[in-house]
């Protein structure tokens, strides 16, 4: 069995979040809620979790419609950016990485009104890196 540089594994998914990471804020800070440019980033189905709730998303069409949710409740709350504070990717093996990041979420104005810490599973797909589950971890 092949020895799995897992440095190398982490520095690219690295690259690929940073991408998703400016993609993202781009969006959202614009005010755009089409998540079209956001859906390279993910893999359906997708499991995601928080204290309140288990949500699968099983179709394209599912992914597509709660991430333009996600930016469109970010539009309302005057959304200005964010800033991924202490990103932590975790290879486990050569197809998956854990990534942990805290988010803190700016208004147009500067100020902080949400911070959140979130952990991502990223598989390699045969279209590349994808999540394939988050969490919110509880504070």
């Amino acid at each position: 069995m092949p020895h799995t540089d897992l440095s190398a594994v982490e520095a690219d998914v690295r690259t690929w979040f940073d991408q998703y990471v400016a993609t993202f804020i781009g969006l959202a800070a614009a005010g755009r809620t089409d998540p079209a440019p956001l859906l390279d980033y993910f893999d359906a189905p997708i499991t995601m979790t928080t204290d309140a709730a288990h949500v699968v998303l099983a179709s394209d069409a599912a992914l597509a419609a709660g991430l333009a949710h996600e930016l469109q409740t970010l539009r309302e709350a005057g959304y200005g950016g964010s800033t991924a504070l202490d990103p932590e990717v975790r290879a486990l093996n050569e197809r998956s990485a854990l990534i942990e990041v805290t988010w803190a979420r700016h208004d147009r104005g500067g100020r902080e009104f949400q911070r959140v810490r979130v952990l991502y599973l990223a598989a390699r797909t045969v279209a590349g890196w994808r999540t394939t589950a988050s969490a919110v971890l509880s504070p």
